[in-house]
């Protein structure tokens, strides 16, 4: 009896699979574009449960029938890079049993789909996941959104550029001397981490954190701890963000506390915690606002300053004062919504870009000294010793062009997907109009747009910071500009990144603290190895990386690095 049952929901699967796939193709034939088929749904929980084991295996078949398998996992579009566009065309749909994706690696329609955020949304079942703590700027559409942008975007102003300067320059003097007085280093990617985050805890939230103090071992040998204060449960957090995910989901569906154990109660501890924590501080800036102290300049005293002027504004319009304070703009579950993803958007993505400018920086001597001759000038040029953000940022220009070209060959985010929602919608691909249905995906392809041969040239692949600062215009202020819609790491349009240049100036003083003053790093060699052999497996590692939250190497500790002092 129960193998008849097994047989049965077997079978039926894989009839509703077929079905699915022929409604989905006969609906992705009208849209007119290249069809490559996935048996699979991506998305779908045993897809999901299964892959790891499964696309070895499917990518072994020959004939090329197991290919669609490289395309069924997260991140996929990081290994094609251009190549699969240069197969099939700069835009293609894949049909699988779930929801068709079109798939642009086309500058001028990247740019229209950006452009037009109320046509083609976030997936509010994909994005909702994401409300963790509530609703924010990253997960809402329409008006929702207007009105989370009016009061989440001020506060990444240049006061707090200041402020992530000043941060950043403090950790980063700890951990060079950490590294330095070390024969290798094997912790570069929780180390960067560690700083991305105390930068987050200091301007975000006004909490300094030392780098010395961070790297102490925990106390709990273990246990979990029913108080893990500010910094250890909001790195809890951002190092679980999947269990984290499933958690919001359970705790928002009404699970009580007492279910979790092991590490889920540990997390549970961590969210809990974490959100008193965001309650205390938003309650603190209030009671500051109201008694005229605007001294603070982090993310938390600048968004409730931005509440209130918001609330201001509104309550002029209407010529009356009738709504208390905070009333209007966004409940306090939105404002923690927003910090929490100030953070998880800012920590994971801008330390994954260190570390792979770091390690690419030790493959290629030539580009360090190429960085740092300019750190040299710029340091050689101040006199008194004091790097202050506003005369030292804007002259760090081979120090941007490394991170672009680091986000450019491997930004954190290599595919963006947009949604119809429930409305069809036209979209200009080169000279023609296509009509793409309603509940359709369309994933702009980053990875293959940042290496389109039309628009990098003949080395579309290759590292060379060097080309996005104009040959004979060491001095100028104008770097590269890529052809619209070519060059999307913080996307474009009235969605791009608020934290834009948060992550510029920290990512900036990062490497001007790192290579000041003769300050070098190298590959150390395995036994035997020559240098060219060990550049080959280092850019092994980082050419292997995985899509987790961001773009990230696997396997990093086996790239061993040696920091150097005068």
């Amino acid at each position: 009896m129960f193998l008849l049952v097994l047989f049965s929901l077997v079978l039926a699967y894989f009839l509703w699979t077929l079905v699915r796939l022929a409604v989905n193709y006969v609906e992705a034939r009208t849209i007119g574009l290249p069809i490559l088929f996935c048996p699979v749904n991506p998305a779908g929980p045993l897809w999901m449960l299964t892959k790891d084991s499964l696309i070895p295996i499917f990518l072994r078949l020959p004939f090329g029938l197991g290919e669609w398998a490289g395309r069924a996992e997260v991140g996929w579009t990081f290994k094609e890079r251009f190549a699969i566009h240069a197969k099939y065309g700069e835009a293609f749909i894949i049909v699988s049993p779930g929801e068709n994706d079109v798939v642009l690696a086309n500058p001028a329609a990247t740019e229209e789909v950006m452009r037009r955020r109320n046509d083609f949304i976030k997936n509010p079942a994909m994005y909702g996941m994401l409300d963790i703590y509530g609703p924010n700027l990253d997960t809402v559409n329409g008006k929702d959104w207007d009105r989370h942008r009016k009061v989440t975007v001020p506060p990444f102003n240049e006061q707090n550029s200041a402020l992530v300067w000043r941060e950043t320059g403090e950790q980063i003097e700890e951990v060079l001397d950490i590294w330095a007085g070390k024969a290798q280093v094997t912790s570069t990617q929780p180390d960067v981490h560690a700083v991305a985050l105390n930068v987050l805890c200091g301007a975000g939230f006004g909490m300094h954190s030392s780098f010395v103090d961070s790297k102490l071992p925990p106390d709990n040998n273990g246990s979990v701890k029913e108080h893990l204060g500010y910094r250890e449960s909001l790195r809890t957090l951002l190092a679980n963000i999947v269990q984290l995910v499933i958690l919001g989901l359970l705790k928002r569906a009404g699970v009580p506390n007492w279910i979790w154990f092991g590490g889920m109660r540990k997390l549970s501890v961590a969210y809990d915690e974490f959100k008193s924590y965001m309650a205390e501080m938003l309650a603190r800036e209030k009671t500051a606002f109201e008694q005229g102290d605007f001294s603070r300049h982090n993310l938390m005293s600048e968004l409730v300053r931005a509440l209130e002027l918001s609330k201001q504004a509104s309550d002029s319009e209407k010529g009356t004062v009738t709504t208390p304070a905070f009333a209007t703009g966004l409940s306090d579950d939105e404002v923690y919504g927003n910090l929490f993803i100030y953070n998880l958007a800012g920590h994971d993505t801008t330390a994954s870009t260190l570390h792979f400018a770091i390690t690419l920086l030790a493959s290629y001597p030539e580009w360090q000294a190429w960085v740092a001759e300019e750190i040299d000038q710029v340091r050689k040029a101040e006199s008194t010793g004091l790097y202050y953000y506003e005369q030292t940022f804007p002259k760090l220009r081979r120090c941007l062009a490394l991170m672009y070209e680091t986000l450019r060959l491997y930004g954190p985010v290599v595919m963006m997907p947009r949604y119809t929602g429930d409305s069809a919608q036209r979209l200009r691909i080169d000279d023609r109009e296509h009509v793409i249905p309603p509940k359709t995906t369309v994933t702009l392809n980053f990875a293959a747009l940042h290496t389109h041969p039309d628009y990098w040239g003949p080395d579309p692949l290759s590292f060379r910071p060097s080309r996005w600062i104009p040959s004979g215009d060491e001095k100028g202020d104008d770097f590269l500009q890529p052809v619209s819609g070519s060059y999307v790491p913080w996307n474009m349009g009235p969605r791009v990144c608020p934290g834009k240049k948060f992550s510029q100036v920290e990512f900036t003083r990062v490497i001007f603290g790192l290579f000041a003053n003769g300050s070098r790093v190298e590959l150390v060699k395995q036994c035997g190895e020559s240098d060219e052999e060990a550049r080959t497996r280092a850019l092994g590692v980082v050419n292997s990386a995985k899509l987790e939250v961001s773009l990230k190497m696997v396997n990093a500790e086996t790239v061993a690095l040696r920091w150097i002092k005068p």
